[in-house]
């Protein structure tokens, strides 16, 4: 196994002690979630399984808002499809810092692969300090935090949560938002970092409005990905003539 594969218990607690705060942050999403679940008709087994074995947030919520009886298969696999179409970005941009990862600790890995753990994780990488151990460690507490915080809004859901305008009261609409801020600031690297990002938004916002639906995230990180690595491309072959 190559050194940047290998996993200590030292470096998974480290990475799961320092993903505590950030998990904390997805707990009013959580709830929200949960109470939607509930809304839905989800049991509170359901509702746990799901955010467990997916983890992903919004392509949880995406799920929801076409959940019906009998379920659209069909729709709902696209859906999430689409809405987590980003992961593959994330994997690309991971895979050149774990070259050799034997194939068991691949599932493992995929599986960590959510928003606050690899924005975190990828950052050490970038800087040559990268720990496979932090990265499963942090998805550890993240999936349990996320996992508990969607059952606690289910079971809250019979009360004051029960109030579809209480979300909103209590601003758990924007906490999605605000995880994805504090993970993009994370992530932003300087100036160089500012026009393949200009990119991605405008040509989501533009996808949002002629489209519709959740093409836009895909589009905009397209766009954005395909802008900076053609950029790149171009650097590379201006400082090789």
């Amino acid at each position: 196994m190559s050194l940047s594969a290998r996993v200590t218990w030292r470096s998974f607690q480290a990475g799961a002690l320092r993903m505590i705060l950030p998990g904390l942050a997805s707990l009013p999403f959580g709830i929200g979630f949960g109470v939607a679940a509930a809304q839905k008709g989800l049991s509170a087994f359901e509702t746990t399984l799901m955010s467990f074995t997916v983890m992903a947030g919004t392509s949880q919520m995406v799920a929801l808002d076409i959940w019906a009886q009998p379920l659209p298969l069909m729709a709902l696999a696209v859906s999430v499809f689409v809405a987590n179409l980003r992961y593959f970005v994330m994997g690309a941009a991971l895979q050149p810092h774990l070259p050799h990862l034997p194939w068991w600790l691949q599932p493992p890995v995929w599986y960590v692969t959510v928003d606050q753990n690899w924005a975190v994780n990828i950052a050490e990488y970038r800087r040559g300090h990268g720990d496979l151990g932090k990265f499963l460690g942090g998805g550890f507490v993240m999936a349990w935090i996320w996992s508990g915080s969607t059952l606690a809004g289910h079971l809250a859901a019979g009360g004051i949560l029960s109030d579809p305008t209480m979300a909103r009261r209590l601003g758990l609409d924007f906490v999605g938002v605000a995880v994805f801020v504090v993970v993009a600031t994370i992530l932003f690297r300087g100036k160089r970092d500012i026009a393949p990002w200009a990119v991605a938004i405008v040509a989501a916002l533009a996808a949002k409005w002629a489209i519709g639906g959740n093409w836009y995230i895909v589009i905009g990180g397209l766009a954005g990905g395909v802008f900076g690595a053609l950029r790149d491309l171009r650097s590379g072959h201006v400082r090789q003539s």
